[in-house]
């Protein structure tokens, strides 16, 4: 993968391991949130105390999906040319296939 290379840009693997961590922490925010919703169906206490940890996951889920678009970004820009040259990805160059007539 191209964020574990020697050459890849600092920037990228500091996105890379925020959404990881970013992740990682909205799966156990959610896990808890349908614990603590369970936990309250049972228990049927008239509380809403668990509304917090809903509010939490959305808050995560909401970094989450930013950081992995900002990822899908970085990483489509290294994939392209550097410095501005045409890469395989680039609109204006379009993609040359060898054929065999």
């Amino acid at each position: 993968m191209e964020q574990h290379a020697p050459g890849a840009r600092p920037g990228f693997r500091r996105i890379d391991r925020a959404t990881r961590w970013a992740g990682i922490t909205l799966c156990w925010a959610h896990a808890t949130a349908m614990a603590l919703t369970a936990a309250e169906a049972l228990r049927d206490t008239g509380t809403a105390w668990w509304a917090l940890s809903w509010g939490l996951t959305a808050a995560l889920f909401t970094a989450w999906a930013l950081l992995r678009a900002l990822q899908k970004k970085l990483s489509r820009k290294g994939a392209c040319g550097k410095d501005g040259e045409a890469g395989p990805c680039s609109p204006e160059e379009p993609t040359s296939y060898d054929r065999a007539a």
